[in-house]
């Protein structure tokens, strides 16, 4: 897990404010939470884990939104498309921003993910949709599964 994000200040949450009104959704502190606790995750996290990231930096007196609140939260943003969900190894959602276009790597040993930018996988995209009747959404992306390094290291194979 990584350090815990500062609690949002001024300037953070004018830009998420205006990111939202990009995407025609109203300046919600819901939404300015979740989006805060985001950002300056390289990955993903759960609901459970983008709520205890809020809790724990949100100061006294500051906006808690419930761990309901987040759920839908999430799914309001996904919807519209400012992040995107990926199942995870047993089932548990795991929520990222959408900014930069990425694949994901999944080690089947411990379940760390990476993101692996699109521009490394864009000619197999490219040729999976040439090859077929298939068009891919703006949204597509590859979940390849392996072994990270440590686990390589662990089973012998490095």
């Amino acid at each position: 897990m990584t350090a815990d994000p500062p609690e949002p200040d001024s300037a953070t949450a004018e830009r998420i404010g205006e990111l939202l009104r990009s995407r025609g959704l109203r300046r919600m502190p819901s939404r300015i939470a979740v989006l805060a606790a985001l950002e300056p995750v390289d990955g993903h996290l759960s609901v459970a884990d983008i709520h205890q990231r809020i809790l724990a930096t949100a100061p006294d007196g500051a906006h808690r939104p419930d761990l309901a609140t987040v759920y839908r939260t999430v799914t309001t943003l996904v919807d519209q498309g400012v992040l995107h969900a990926l199942a995870a190894e047993g089932g548990v959602s795991t929520y990222g921003l959408t900014e930069k276009p990425h694949h994901h790597a999944v080690c089947t040993g411990c379940g760390t993910m990476i993101e692996v930018p699109a521009t490394r996988l864009s000619t197999a995209l490219e040729h999976a949709s040439e090859g077929s009747s298939f068009t891919l959404s703006e949204q597509a992306g590859l979940t390849l599964h392996g072994l990270c390094p440590d686990c390589q290291r662990r089973s012998g194979r490095m």
